[in-house]
C-alpha cells in the first residue's frame, strides 16, 4: 500500500498520534512495540517541553495512507534517538527502510571526530529491525532495556507506610514549589542548589491529558 510521509503540522496531529498509539498497544497484546500512550503524552508535556524543545513540525513525522490513516510515526526522545512506531497492519521491510532513512538524516548528530551517531531501539525479537540496523553499520548496545508486566487480576500486596509519614494525593497550587523541589532533588543529587530553575516546568507536567492529580501521591 502507497503510504504518503508528512511533518506534524497541528495539535490535531497529536491527537491523532494518541490514538494510533492506544491502537497499537491494543494491537501489540499490550506490548511495548511501540510507545504505550503514557510515555507519549509524558515525552509531549515534560520531557520535550521542558528539556529538550523540539519543534514538534520538525521533529514528529507520519506516515499516513490515502485516506488520512496512520500507519506510523517517528519521533525523537533525546538529541541523537529515534523511535519507529509502526502499526503492525503496515509493517514492511520497505517502510523499516524509509523510515530509517528519515532518522538518519533528521537525528543523527556528529561526534568530535566527524563520524554520525544515532541511537535506534528494536525489541528483542524484531529480527527484521536487528538486521537491517546491522546491515546499516549500527552497533548493538550493552545496556538492554527491560520491560516488565504484571497481570492486573493478581491482588495488590499490603504494604505498610513507613512510621511517621502519610500517603496522600498532591494538594493545589500552593504545593507545586515543594512537588518541584522534590523531584529536583531526586533527579539531580549531585547538582548544586543554585542550579535550581524553580516550579513553573510542572505546569506542563499537569497539561498531560493522562495526568490525573489524584494519582500524583507525596508522603
Amino acid at each position: 500500500m502507497k503510504l504518503t510521509l508528512r511533518k506534524y503540522q497541528t495539535e490535531a496531529d497529536g491527537e491523532k498520534i494518541r490514538q494510533f498509539l492506544r491502537e497499537v498497544f491494543l494491537l501489540n497484546n499490550h506490548r511495548e512495540m511501540s510507545w504505550p500512550l503514557y510515555r507519549w503524552d509524558y515525552w509531549r508535556w515534560h520531557v520535550n517541553e521542558n528539556i529538550f524543545k523540539f519543534n514538534l513540525s520538525a521533529a514528529v513525522f507520519l506516515w499516513e495512507t490515502a485516506d488520512g490513516r496512520l500507519a506510523a510515526v517517528l519521533n525523537p526522545d533525546g538529541a541523537g534517538e529515534a523511535f519507529l512506531q509502526v502499526h503492525p497492519a503496515f509493517h514492511s521491510s520497505e517502510l523499516e527502510v524509509e523510515m530509517l532513512s528519515a532518522a538518519e538524516t533528521q537525528f543523527a548528530t556528529t561526534q568530535a571526530g566527524g563520524s554520525q551517531r544515532l541511537v535506534v531501539w528494536a525489541q528483542g525479537n524484531d529480527w527484521a529491525r536487528q538486521d537491517l540496523l546491522a546491515r546499516r553499520g549500527y552497533s548493538k548496545d550493552e545496556n538492554p532495556e527491560y520491560q516488565r508486566r504484571r497481570e492486573m487480576s493478581l491482588p495488590i500486596p499490603e504494604i505498610p507506610t513507613p512510621e511517621g509519614y502519610t500517603l496522600r494525593a498532591l494538594g493545589d497550587v500552593d504545593e507545586h514549589p515543594a512537588r518541584s523541589w522534590v523531584s529536583w532533588k531526586a533527579f539531580h543529587p549531585d547538582e548544586p542548589d543554585e542550579k535550581y530553575e524553580g516550579w513553573d516546568w510542572y505546569a506542563n507536567v499537569q497539561r498531560a491529558p493522562l495526568y490525573r492529580r489524584d494519582l500524583d501521591l507525596v508522603a
